[in-house]
C-alpha cells in the first residue's frame, strides 16, 4: 500500500513534467514540418526557383544537426530548462522574422538558426524525460514522439486556415505557428530542471561495439530519415505545382502524411511487445518500397497520392525510433555511438531533401519520386545486409 500511495503522490508532478516536454515536442514538430507547405510561397517571396528552395531544407537541417549533436554536450554541463528556454526564445525570434526576409541568403541564415534552436530543444526534451523517468521512460518516450506528430499535423492546417482568413498573408500564417512555441516556454519557466544522471565511468566505449554494424545502422538511419523528411517536405509542392490539386487539398495531404505517421507510432506501442524489432524494420521497409512503387505507377492520380501519403506516413513512422531501439539491443550505446546515429539522422534530413529539390528542378516531379524509391530500396538492402551480418556472426560463434 505504501508503494502504491507513493506512486499516486508522484504521479501528478510527473504528468506535469511530461506535459511540459510534450508541448516542447509539439513545437519541434511544427518547426520541422513548416517548410514543406511554405516552400512555394517562400520561393516567390525571395524570387528563386523551387529547386533552389531545396537548399532551405539544407540550411534548417544543418542547424538542427548541429543543435542536436552539440546539445548533448551542453546539457551535461548546464541546467536543461535554461537551455531549452533559450532554444525556444531563438525559435520565436527566427520564426517571427522568417516572413520578413526579402533575400534568399538572408532566409537561409534565419532557417539555419531556427534549426539550431529546434535541435537543441529536441535533445533537451528527450534527455530531461530520461533523467526524470529513467527505467520507466519507455511509454513516456513513445508518447513524446506522438506529440511531435501532433505538431506536424497542425502545421499545414493552421497555415492554410490563417492564409484563408487573411487573404493569403504569409506573415500572419507563420506568426500563427509561432504562437504554438509559447506554451512549452511558459511550462519550462514554471518547473525546475531535472537532476542529471551521472555517467557510469565503468561503461566501455565504442571499442566494444562492432564497427561494421554501427556503420550500417548510420547509413540506414540516413536513408530512412531522408525519405521521411524528403517526402513530407516535397509532397505539397509536387501535387500543387504540377496542378494535380489545389493548395488547400495539398495542405490536407501533407497533414494526412504526418497524421498517419503519428498514428503509426501509436500503434507501435502494443505491437512492439509481440514482434521483434528486426521484423518490424524489415516489414516497414518492404511496405515503404511497395507504397512508393504504387505511387510511381499512378503518379498523377489524386486518389493514389492520398493513399500513398497515408501509406508513407505509416511506413516511415517506426523507422527512426525502432532503429535506435534495435541498436540499443545489439550495441553498447555510449554517448559517442548515440551521437553518430544522430549525425546520420541529421545528414539524412539535410542532404536528401536538397537532392530532391535539384532533381525536381532539372528533371521533374516523377524523377523526384523515383529518387525516393531508390533511397527506400537502398534502406531495405542495408537492413537485409544487417540481418545477414548478424546471422554470419552467430554462425562464427
Amino acid at each position: 500500500m505504501k508503494n502504491n500511495h507513493q506512486l499516486l503522490v508522484e504521479k501528478p508532478g510527473e504528468i506535469r513534467r511530461f506535459l511540459t516536454y510534450a508541448l516542447c515536442l509539439i513545437s519541434v514538430g511544427v518547426g520541422i514540418s513548416l517548410l514543406g507547405p511554405l516552400l512555394p510561397f517562400l520561393a516567390d517571396k525571395v524570387r528563386v526557383s523551387i529547386g533552389q528552395m531545396g537548399f532551405a531544407f539544407t540550411a534548417q537541417n544543418l542547424g538542427y544537426m548541429l543543435g542536436s549533436v552539440g546539445g548533448s554536450w551542453l546539457y551535461d554541463r548546464f541546467k536543461s530548462h535554461t537551455l531549452m528556454v533559450l532554444s525556444i526564445s531563438l525559435m520565436v525570434v527566427m520564426g517571427l522574422i522568417v516572413p520578413l526576409m526579402g533575400t534568399f541568403y538572408a532566409l537561409l541564415m534565419v532557417l539555419f538558426w531556427l534549426g539550431l534552436g529546434l535541435g537543441m530543444l529536441d535533445v533537451g526534451a528527450n534527455l530531461s524525460l530520461v533523467w526524470i523517468f529513467q527505467s520507466r521512460v519507455g511509454p513516456y518516450m513513445n508518447a513524446l514522439h506522438f506529440a511531435f506528430g501532433v505538431g506536424a499535423i497542425l502545421t499545414p492546417l493552421i497555415l492554410s486556415s490563417v492564409m484563408g482568413w487573411t487573404g493569403g498573408s504569409l506573415t500572419w500564417a507563420i506568426w500563427g505557428l509561432v504562437i504554438l512555441f509559447f506554451p512549452g516556454f511558459v511550462m519550462l519557466l514554471t518547473h525546475p530542471s531535472p537532476g542529471h544522471i551521472s555517467k557510469n565511468e565503468n561503461q566501455s566505449d565504442t571499442t566494444t561495439n562492432t564497427y561494421g554494424l554501427v556503420a550500417l545502422l548510420i547509413l540506414l538511419i540516413f536513408f530512412c530519415v531522408g525519405v521521411q523528411i524528403g517526402f513530407g517536405g516535397w509532397i505539397f509542392t509536387y501535387v500543387s505545382e504540377l496542378g494535380i490539386t489545389d493548395l488547400r487539398t495539398a495542405s490536407l495531404m501533407t497533414s494526412i502524411f504526418w497524421g498517419s505517421l503519428t498514428l503509426g507510432r501509436l500503434i507501435a506501442i502494443p505491437v512492439s511487445k509481440k514482434v521483434s524489432l528486426a521484423s518490424m524494420l524489415l516489414f516497414n521497409l518492404c511496405f515503404l518500397v511497395v507504397v512508393l512503387g504504387l505511387i510511381l505507377i499512378w503518379p498523377n492520380r489524386l486518389w493514389m497520392l492520398w493513399v500513398g501519403s497515408a501509406g508513407m506516413g505509416l511506413a516511415t513512422s517506426l523507422l527512426f525510433p525502432t532503429i535506435l531501439s534495435f541498436a540499443e539491443s545489439k550495441l553498447n550505446m555510449t554517448g559517442r555511438v548515440t551521437g553518430l546515429f544522430f549525425l546520420g539522422s541529421g545528414l539524412g534530413m539535410m542532404v536528401l531533401p536538397m537532392v530532391l529539390g535539384q532533381v525536381y528542378e532539372f528533371w521533374g516531379g516523377y524523377q523526384m519520386l523515383l529518387t525516393l524509391f531508390v533511397a527506400a530500396l537502398i534502406g531495405l538492402g542495408l537492413m537485409i545486409r544487417i540481418q545477414m551480418k548478424r546471422f554470419a556472426d552467430k554462425a562464427r560463434d
